[in-house]
């Protein structure tokens, strides 16, 4: 499991509604259009990038609502052939806002997942960046080879996927096991019929060489990155091939450099069920967490009942039914964000009276799905990236005994992880796979690991801290996935300060937890402090968030905040809050 999408319509929607709020963060949010810009380069591969960049308005809502630029960049499918076919590569930006001689150069990101997009999270995560980054720094992501609007690769219906998902994603009888085996080959036969010839080359070698790319077109001598969770993959491999061009590179919520797929898989689980039992004793500690006292009996007593008894969703626009395996996926996704932990309570204590529309809202958001019911395609990728970063092959039987161990090992969410060797039966053969991480002669890296991360264990990121001969560990001793930006002042300086000065911080540096990254508010209540905190008064927020529920419902409001539309999000908000103030009249 890895990283996926963020509640980009919500976030965009409150910065907006936070500028409207303030004349100078207002004005600090533009970015100023000039009509393009144009840089070229050459690649240390030789590879000559495209002569020019057009930066344009951007036909992504979410990107467009962010204010974002975007742009295309043609690279080698096979980089090892920089003459042969060419694909396509989706670029965004958000510009300095600082004055020119400040800048320094583009500051480029990666989500993670693998098939995270990078102009969502762009669009989703710019505003909220420190001002010493986006005063110096062009803040610029991508859409990875395959994913999003780039080049994509699709392999499954949305009827296909949806028919999957709903399914049985446990196998444990022969027949089941059938099934997902099914399933599998319906997988692989769609990826090889895409038209993009993907399925060879989506390694995360060929990623890092598209990355290079992308710096040269950028036109910085050197790489300036941050990558988060599978982006530190891509940001180790960079550093590893192409260690002459790299400036700083940041690996926050660090990938294992080098593991078997079940080794991962079993670690990964692991992880997920300690951040479990950190979330139940966070639970129990708190007045205002729904599920508390004893939420673990609890929480086992509700996957007991959906085991004999699912719950259907019986919303106009969703039937879906939850049993415990949707329960399982909605679980782990809302332990990734610690905001989050009190939206999960509420869910779980409320599973059979709206709550399963909310722990579908979550699981969508590991799986891609929209709001309006299609898919993304980051299963897809996902599934091919992790193919072709290995030359692993198990064959049913090693698959099925391997999911056993797995499963045996961590009861919860073995069930979920422990089918991922499945997934690369009877695949080609990997032709450029992960390399052995060294990052030999790259300047220092920062490497930051959460102690309470459940996608990527901690022990993960000192393996990474080990393999990168110049890394440096900063720990972060909180919970949740990934640390820049929820992990205080204490990760944000430290972050800020290598990025800008490039320097990192002492060796066995350590940030304590903050304690107030853990809420058990409802979604609700976050989204009214955060308002009231943009300027607005309490009163006002009130008004804006219980109008928005009362018209649309709290599932429909919570799937909304939780999902990709933001302009359905932004209609709702903005009507209330112009009703809400007009009500109110003059302070």
């Amino acid at each position: 499991m890895g990283l996926r999408k963020p509640a980009a319509a919500l976030v965009i929607v409150l910065s907006l509604l936070g500028a409207a709020c303030s004349t100078g963060e207002a004005s600090k949010a533009k970015i100023e259009r000039t009509g393009r810009t144009t840089s070229s380069g050459t690649n240390s591969t030789g590879n000559t990038a495209s002569s020019k960049l057009d930066w344009t308005v951007c036909e992504n809502k979410l990107a467009r609502a962010a204010n974002l630029e975007c742009s295309t960049l043609a690279v080698p499918l096979d980089p090892s052939k920089p003459a042969g076919d060419t694909i396509t590569l989706a670029l965004a930006r958000q510009r300095a806002t600082g004055a020119a001689t400040d800048r320094i150069g583009s500051l480029v990101l990666n989500p993670g997942g693998p098939g995270g997009s990078g102009i969502e999270f762009l669009a989703a995560a710019a505003l909220s960046f420190p001002d010493e980054l986006t005063t110096k720094f062009d803040l610029v992501s991508f859409d990875p080879r395959g994913v999003g609007e780039s080049t994509p690769v699709r392999c499954l219906t949305d009827k296909q996927k949806e028919s999957q998902l709903s399914g049985d994603l446990t196998p444990s009888t022969d027949a089941e096991i059938d099934a997902a085996l099914d399933d599998q080959k319906e997988l692989l036969k769609g990826c090889e019929k895409d038209p993009a010839d993907l399925i060879t080359h989506m390694s995360t070698a060929d990623v890092a060489a598209d990355l290079d790319q992308i710096r040269s077109a950028l036109g910085d001598d050197k790489l300036t990155y941050a990558g988060f969770s599978y982006g530190t993959s891509i940001g180790a491999v960079y550093a590893t091939l192409f260690p002459e061009n790299t400036r700083a590179l940041v690996l926050d919520g660090s990938v294992s450099p080098s593991t078997t797929v079940e080794q991962e898989s079993l670690t990964q689980a692991t992880s997920f069920e300690q951040v479990l039992t950190r979330f139940e004793n966070a639970c129990d500690a708190s007045t205002a967490c729904s599920l508390a006292p004893n939420s673990a009996a609890k929480i086992a007593k509700v996957r007991q009942d959906l085991t004999k008894s699912p719950v259907k969703v019986n919303s106009k626009t969703d039937k879906r039914l939850l049993g415990v395996d949707q329960f399982d996926y909605a679980l782990a996704t809302g332990l990734y964000d610690t905001s989050l932990w009190g939206v999960l309570a509420d869910a779980i204590t409320n599973v059979r009276n709206g709550g399963a529309a909310t722990l579908f809202s979550l699981m969508d958001r590991q799986t891609g799905r929209n709001t309006d019911g299609t898919f993304d395609n980051s299963s897809d990728a996902q599934v091919m990236v992790s193919c072709a970063d290995t030359q692993e092959r198990p064959d049913l039987t090693e698959a099925v005994q391997s999911a056993e161990r797995i499963q045996q090992a961590a009861p919860i969410f073995g069930s979920i992880t422990g089918w991922s060797s499945i997934s690369c039966l009877n695949w080609p053969k990997a032709t450029n796979p992960l390399p052995t991480i060294t990052g030999d002669g790259a300047p220092p890296i920062l490497v930051i690991g959460t102690v309470g991360d459940p996608a990527t264990p901690y022990s993960w990121a000192q393996e990474m801290a080990t393999a990168l001969e110049s890394a440096t560990l900063l720990t972060y001793e909180g919970s949740g996935h990934t640390a820049f930006m929820k992990g205080g002042p204490c990760v944000d300086n430290a972050v800020v300060n290598y990025l800008v000065a490039l320097k990192v911080p002492a060796a066995g540096t350590t940030c304590p937890e903050v304690a107030a990254s853990i809420s058990f508010d409802t979604l609700a209540q976050q989204i009214i402090t955060t308002m009231v905190n943009s300027g607005l008064s309490e009163d006002v927020a009130n008004c804006i968030v219980k109008g928005a529920i009362d018209e649309v419902g709290e599932a429909e409001f919570n799937k909304m905040a939780l999902g990709d539309d933001a302009e359905s999000m932004t209609q709702v908000i903005m009507a209330k809050t112009l009703a809400c103030v007009q009500k109110k009249g003059p302070n």
